[in-house]
């Protein structure tokens, strides 16, 4: 797989030793519905967050066969990758000092190379449908009533509103990342906010004797309004985007 530069995107589901057992749907005895519904880890993983969602039983019924069909891409993609790995028997290998066999072996070659990159174009195509399936299946989870992609209510509530808009599964996805970029900012500035509330008491006693406010105060407050601006801005901009998709629906 790492010939065609795909391995980061796909977890080691080629040897069937390293399949998860499949447990019956609805097992009383998991937590949710099945942690080990799928032999892909990461189809595993957005499953769960699918049950976790808010889901009716019909509609988390139907979002199966789903991702049961996604599995089946899966399996037919790990079929040709090992088909093509497997390669070709050298029938002729032991023929190469006759004239004529020769000819045969190189028309043979040139056949096999035709086959090879039929095959190598083939499993692009699969790798790409595999990817866009996945984003598709990642934003159907996503729309749960209960579904929480983020901490903080705020993005959460970014992240809903670019769910239902008009977005590519690409623009979805570069757009969760940014968003996850805000979320870190937003939980530092709560994280600094926090660290001003618990020290103020004690600050203000001092304060009383010295008169004023000290250095390391003054520059904490405006660290705070510093980052509290990008963050403001950085809302402003997503939220612009998204509502912009959000009404071209």
């Amino acid at each position: 797989m790492s010939t065609f530069g795909l391995l980061e995107n796909f977890e080691d589901v080629g040897d069937p030793k390293k399949y998860k057992q499949h447990k019956a749907f609805n097992d009383a005895s998991d937590e949710h519905i099945n942690k080990s519904l799928f032999k892909d880890k990461k189809l595993n993983k957005l499953w769960d967050k699918a049950e976790r969602s808010g889901f009716t039983a019909e509609e988390l019924q139907a979002l199966k066969e789903e991702f049961n069909h996604h599995q089946d891409k899966i399996d037919q993609y790990y079929s040709l990758l090992k088909d093509m790995e497997e390669g070709p028997n050298d029938t002729y290998e032991n023929s190469l000092d006759n004239t004529l066999e020769r000819f045969n072996v190189i028309e043979e070659q040139e056949k096999t190379g035709q086959d090879y990159r039929h095959k190598a174009n083939l499993l692009r195509d699969k790798h790409r449908d595999i990817r866009d399936g996945y984003d598709r299946l990642h934003r159907l989870a996503a729309k749960g009533p209960k579904s929480k992609e983020f901490i903080e209510p705020k993005v959460q509530g970014l992240w809903q509103l670019a769910v239902e808009s008009d977005f590519s599964p690409s623009e979805l996805e570069s757009l969760r990342v940014e968003l996850m970029h805000y979320e870190n900012r937003l939980l530092k500035l709560r994280h600094l906010q926090a660290e001003v509330a618990l020290g103020s008491e004690r600050r203000a006693d001092k304060e009383k004797l010295a008169g004023e406010k000290s250095e390391g105060v003054i520059l904490m407050e405006e660290t705070i309004k510093k980052q509290a601006r990008k963050v403001e801005k950085l809302h402003l901009d997503l939220e612009t985007r998204i509502m912009q998709k959000h009404t071209e629906l």
